[in-house]
């Protein structure tokens, strides 16, 4: 299930990407499968690497995820603090600066964490999931992102590929995230939101691109691996994506190393920002939308626009998508097919 329908409005509808939607954990009703850092202590578990927890006898604990933790292309958004003193909302999230996300094990700390052996939803070693609770008025209605093996509260939906190879899986994912986190499919969701939730329902309405349009090429480079290039820099930048980024086939070729994978990207801000805005311009194309369509979308988002006039002084992400599409358009690619050299 998940977002599958043809984007070309004249076809009948038809589910053109084998994914599953599932969630994994109520946050009330399994609420008893939940542990706290100070729980574990008591249990005998202890920090161990990855953001997990460990006991003497190998059982691990997962972090819980939820989405508040999350943003596009990010699984280290937020860190959740809790203030016992705030009786109606407890929990909340504490953003993660770029300067604390140049480190790639610098992990975001959950409220919760579940026993790994209680995980099993999902059989790959990644996840991808988006956020459930939104808003036509906020400043992205989809957010999507790649996720560690962990637990996930029933505001995190995961979309799991129906296929038995990760490396299959995770080609098929990247493309379904990238087409999830564009503008284009966003400015379709907001005409279909009808409250502040993305029901299964809506989602099955949303139009994307079928799969052998990513077969296509532009400028002699697959599009397909255009995209997925772009996914594995922006998800790629801790240490605990490391199965997504070998599934991925980030790996060394040569050498005493080859095989393993390879470091995870430095967390760049300027870098990102080329990335998603070539692939906007890239999915703008891809759904028969011109200049001025892509325009009139970019000028939907005010709260995106806000925050770029306060940064810029100019609505620098319309400008740069805009010159993203007139790249593609002409048969030229925007950014570098390839990853930036990882961290070491």
């Amino acid at each position: 299930h998940g977002a599958v329908s043809d984007s070309r409005g004249q076809l009948p509808d038809e589910k053109v990407w084998p994914v599953k939607y599932t969630t994994m954990f109520h946050m009330t009703n399994d609420s008893g499968l939940f542990l706290k850092p100070e729980e574990l202590q008591k249990q005998g578990y202890r920090p161990a690497t990855l953001n997990r927890w460990v006991n003497a006898a190998g059982a691990e604990a997962l972090p819980l995820y939820e989405g508040k933790m999350v943003q596009m292309f990010d699984h280290r958004a937020a860190d959740v603090v809790v203030n016992v003193e705030n009786l109606h909302r407890a929990a909340q999230q504490e953003a993660i600066s770029q300067v604390e996300k140049a480190s790639p094990s610098r992990y975001p700390e959950p409220q919760f964490l579940v026993a790994a052996g209680e995980v099993t939803a999902n059989s790959f070693d990644w996840a991808l999931g988006f956020k459930e609770i939104t808003a036509p008025t906020n400043v992205r209605s989809m957010i999507a992102t790649f996720l560690p093996r962990a637990g996930f509260g029933n505001k995190v939906p995961l979309l799991v590929p129906q296929c038995d190879s990760p490396q299959t899986a995770v080609g098929m994912a990247s493309i379904i995230a990238a087409n999830l986190n564009c503008f284009a499919f966003d400015f379709v969701l907001r005409q279909k939101l009808q409250g502040q939730t993305i029901n299964l329902f809506i989602l099955e309405q949303l139009p994307v691109i079928v799969p052998d349009r990513f077969e296509h090429s532009i400028g002699g480079i697959q599009i397909a691996g255009f995209v997925r290039q772009q996914v594995l820099a922006l998800t790629y930048t801790a240490h605990d994506m490391a199965p997504f980024a070998s599934d991925m086939g980030y790996v060394y070729a040569t050498g005493v190393r080859k095989g393993q994978v390879k470091p995870p990207f430095v967390w760049d801000e300027e870098d990102r920002r080329r990335r998603m805005a070539a692939l906007d311009g890239l999915f703008f194309h891809l759904y028969g939308l011109d200049a001025n369509d892509a325009a009139y979308i970019m000028d939907s988002f005010p709260i995106v626009r806000e925050q770029d006039e306060k940064a810029f002084g100019r609505y620098r992400t319309k400008e740069d998508v805009l010159a993203a599409l007139e790249a593609v358009s002409q048969g030229r690619w925007p950014v570098a097919s390839q990853p930036t050299s990882p961290a070491a």
